[in-house]
C-alpha cells in the first residue's frame, strides 16, 4: 500500500509541475508592464520611472525566464501568487476568501447527485426492460442534454418568481443553496446513474452472483454483500472527477444564481483582463483535479486491493 501511494504522489507532483509550468507562461505572457499596472492599482499614478524599475527589481522581472520561473514557483509553494492587478490583494486571499462557499456548494451538489442517482441506477438494473429503467433513461437523456443556465433560468422562473418558495439568489443558507445545488446536480445524477446501471448490470453476470442465488440467498444480501461493493470502485472513479468538476466549473451557475464562488471570481477577472487572478484560477483547478485524483486512486486501493497489484 505504501508503495502504490508513493507512486501516485510522484504522479500527481508531476502533473502538478505541468500546471506550474503552464501558470507560469500565462503569467509571463501577460500584456503590458505588471510593474505599472500593480504600482496604479496601490494608488500611485502615473508611476515615476524609479518606482517602476524598483518594481520590476522586485518581481525578478529583468532576470532570464529561468530564473523567473524558478522565483515565481517558490512563491507559489509559499501561498504567494503575486497580487491582483486591479484591487492590490494576494490572489491567495482572493481565492480563500471564496473557495469555501464552492466548496459547500459542490459537497451539496455531490450529495444530491448520489442521494438521487445511485438508487436510481441500481433500480434500473434490477428491473431493466421495465417502467423504472425506462424512467431512468428518460432523466439520464433528459439531464445530460439540458444546459445548465437553462435550468438555473427555469428553476428560479417557477420557485423563486411564480411560487415564491426559494430566493432567487444563492446564498450559503439552507434555503438558498437549495436552487444552486439542484442544477448542478441535474447532470451528474445522469452520469452516475448511467454508471450505476452499467456497473450493476456488469456485476449481475458475474458468476459469484449467480453462485450466491444458487446457494439460497435473497435479493437484499446479494446486493449488499456481492452487488453493491463491487460497484463501489467505477463510482468512486467518477465522483472524484464529478467533485472536482464542481469546485472548478461551477461558474455559469455562480453567475445566474450570484453565488460567490472562486468560477464566479475566475470569470469577473479574465473580463478585467486581471492575469494574476486568472493564473491563480490555473493553478487551483490543477491542484483540486490532482488532490482528488490522488484521494481517489488510495481510496480505491483501501476497498479494493486488486488495484495495488495494477
Amino acid at each position: 500500500m505504501f508503495a502504490y501511494i508513493l507512486q501516485r504522489l510522484v504522479g500527481a507532483l508531476s502533473v502538478l509541475f505541468v500546471v506550474s509550468v503552464v501558470s507560469f507562461g500565462l503569467y509571463a505572457l501577460t500584456p503590458g508592464d505588471p510593474a505599472v499596472v500593480l504600482l496604479e492599482a496601490s494608488g500611485m499614478h502615473s508611476p515615476p520611472r524609479e518606482a517602476v524599475l524598483a518594481k520590476r527589481a522586485e518581481l525578478h522581472m529583468d532576470d532570464p525566464l529561468v530564473l523567473q520561473y524558478v522565483h515565481w514557483l517558490g512563491g507559489a509553494l509559499q501561498g504567494d501568487f503575486g497580487r491582483s492587478f486591479r484591487s492590490y490583494t494576494p490572489v491567495a486571499e482572493l481565492y480563500m476568501s471564496r473557495i469555501g462557499a464552492t466548496g459547500l456548494l459542490a459537497v451539496c451538489a455531490t450529495a444530491l447527485s448520489v442521494l438521487i442517482a445511485l438508487p436510481l441506477g441500481v433500480l434500473a438494473a434490477y428491473r431493466r426492460g421495465r417502467l423504472a429503467d425506462s424512467l431512468a433513461q428518460i432523466v439520464v437523456a433528459a439531464g445530460g442534454s439540458m444546459p445548465g443556465f437553462w435550468i438555473g433560468l427555469l428553476l428560479v422562473l417557477v420557485f423563486a418568481v411564480n411560487l415564491h418558495w426559494l430566493p432567487a439568489f444563492g446564498s450559503p443558507t439552507p434555503t438558498g443553496i437549495i436552487l444552486p445545488a439542484m442544477v448542478l446536480a441535474v447532470a451528474n445524477i445522469a452520469v452516475l446513474t448511467r454508471l450505476t446501471r452499467s456497473a450493476v448490470l456488469d456485476v449481475l453476470t458475474q458468476e459469484y452472483v449467480t453462485v450466491a442465488h444458487a446457494k439460497g440467498l435473497a435479493a437484499r444480501p446479494v446486493t449488499l454483500k456481492h452487488v453493491l461493493p463491487n460497484v463501489v470502485v467505477p463510482v468512486l472513479t467518477v465522483l472524484g472527477l464529478v467533485f472536482a468538476n464542481l469546485m472548478v466549473g461551477t461558474a455559469v451557475v455562480e453567475y445566474v444564481f450570484a453565488w460567490p464562488g472562486i468560477g464566479r471570481l475566475a470569470i469577473d477577472s479574465a473580463l478585467l483582463r486581471d492575469q494574476p487572478v486568472v493564473v491563480g484560477f490555473t493553478v487551483a483547478a490543477g491542484l483540486i483535479f490532482t488532490v482528488m485524483n490522488l484521494l481517489v486512486d488510495v481510496g480505491i486501493a483501501a476497498i479494493d486491493p486488486r488495484v495495488r497489484s495494477l
